[in-house]
């Protein structure tokens, strides 16, 4: 039976009529309540309109809180990314120092589930930095921690702290911030001059050292606690003598972490046959990040695992022709085999004699002031190396001098001259204390 219209209005049917076409319209209120009120059938799909509405309302409110909370996250993620985009380093400065190594590093994003990034800047002419870290978690909160880490290590190395020291103290100040966050991270020093390689791993992956061109290996060396965990951790320096041709490669654990379709690790099966078959290939440190990073992602399974990783390779190309050492007892009667040792590393250097007298006397003053301070019975190791162009020499002496700066100690008499002559002649010179032996380091540059 057709409902009638009430008097001076529409029918029924047409009142139901309108009511749905506002609900597809999403308009509030879209059912009359005197439809709902009715108990015949005309009742019945007013209620079912209402409550379609309500559904369709109540669906409508998640999809839009989903998607605001899609577009927050996305826009967290995007500002966390360009925090760790800032600390990559800028290009070093253009020194003579700089032609004796090659490094390069490389960030693979993934789906950004961690904050890492890779460093390396100068801290003195001779003394090169590389630092490869990662928080664990992709959050702002996570990246500006991670700059803050980043930051203490510079200064700390900036102000002539040893390696250990740095470490001690980036970990007491990341630990003051709060140990909900931590940094794993490993850092490097290289004399650009001596090949000498100095390194801490705080919660990193191993390295892997291949020798001269021959076969990356995995380096067995101790793993300590990541920076900012633990409140007591006592840091302990390894060190490496790099020669001509040595490469190290560095990585986070996002990189090993890749597994394929049987669930066997990239860094466990894989990774060392990768950078083994890339020695043939005469790449360059950048493609061979390239390399690895693209054949880690064809290892793995699923390309939605993928979180991410960052990689760093340093490459030592100083010939040992403009690198040498001599090694004499702490006492001035040895002065002339030291004497002896440098003119014979500038002449094979090709460097005149003109060129190199004031720098044989101030290494003739600093060994007499070595001799003056160091532990009876002990021995001073001078180490000379020249840039490839000739136009810089780094020098480090080496003695067991009980943590005492000779620059220092030389402060009356004929001692004082020598320290004054040594500042006013040399272009850079810094003391580093050891846990054994002691170390200054002397730079000129050529006129």
């Amino acid at each position: 039976m057709a409902a009638t219209a009430p008097a001076g209005g529409r029918s029924a049917n047409g009142q139901l009529r309108d009511a749905l076409t506002r609900c597809a319209a999403g308009e509030e209120d879209a059912v009359e309540p005197s439809l709902l009120e009715r108990s015949d059938s005309v009742g019945m799909l007013a209620q079912a309109a209402a409550a379609l509405t309500d559904r369709m309302e109540e669906r409508l409110e998640q999809v839009s809180a989903q998607a605001s909370q899609e577009a927050e996250a996305c826009a967290r993620r995007g500002m966390a990314e360009s925090i760790c985009r800032s600390a990559l380093p800028q290009v070093l400065p253009d020194i003579p120092s700089r032609a004796n190594f090659e490094v390069d590093g490389w960030i693979e994003q993934g789906t950004g589930q961690d904050s890492r990034f890779y460093d390396y800047f100068f801290i003195d002419p001779g003394l090169l930095c590389i630092v490869l870290g990662q928080t664990p978690g992709g959050g702002v909160a996570e990246a500006l921690y991670m700059v803050v880490a980043q930051t203490t290590i510079r200064s700390r190395l900036r102000q002539g702290r040893s390696l250990e020291e740095t470490m001690a103290d980036v970990n007491a100040q990341l630990y003051d911030l709060g140990n909900q966050y931590c940094l794993n991270a490993l850092v490097a020093t290289l004399g650009t001059a001596d090949g000498r390689f100095t390194y801490v791993n705080a919660g990193q992956q191993q390295p892997l050292l291949m020798r001269n061109e021959d076969r990356y290996e995995w380096l067995d060396a101790p793993v300590y606690a990541p920076l900012g965990m633990n409140q007591n951790v006592s840091y302990r320096s390894m060190e490496l003598r790099f020669k001509q041709g040595d490469r190290i490669f560095l990585h986070t654990a996002g990189l090993a972490a890749l597994e394929d379709r049987d669930g066997t690790a990239y860094g466990d099966h894989q990774l060392r046959a990768d950078l083994n078959i890339s020695r043939s290939k005469n790449f360059s440190g950048e493609e061979l990040l390239q390399f690895v990073s693209d054949q880690a992602l064809a290892y793995c399974e699923d390309s939605s695992s993928n979180a991410g990783f960052a990689l760093l390779t340093l490459l030592f190309c100083k010939g040992d022709k403009e690198l040498a050492h001599c090694d004499v007892p702490a006492r001035p009667e040895y002065a002339s085999e030291v004497a002896c040792f440098l003119k014979k590393q500038f002449e094979d250097n090709g460097i005149d004699k003109r060129h190199y007298a004031r720098e044989a006397v101030v290494v003739d003053e600093v060994f007499a002031l070595c001799c003056r301070c160091a532990e009876p019975d002990t021995h001073v190791m001078v180490e000379c190396g020249v840039a490839p162009d000739a136009q810089m020499v780094n020098i480090r002496v080496t003695a067991v001098l009980g943590g005492v700066d000779p620059m220092e100690a030389g402060d009356v008499g004929s001692a004082a001259n020598a320290v004054q002559f040594i500042r006013s002649n040399a272009d850079y010179i810094t003391f580093k204390p050891g846990t054994e032996r002691d170390t200054i380091t002397i730079v000129c540059f050529l006129s």
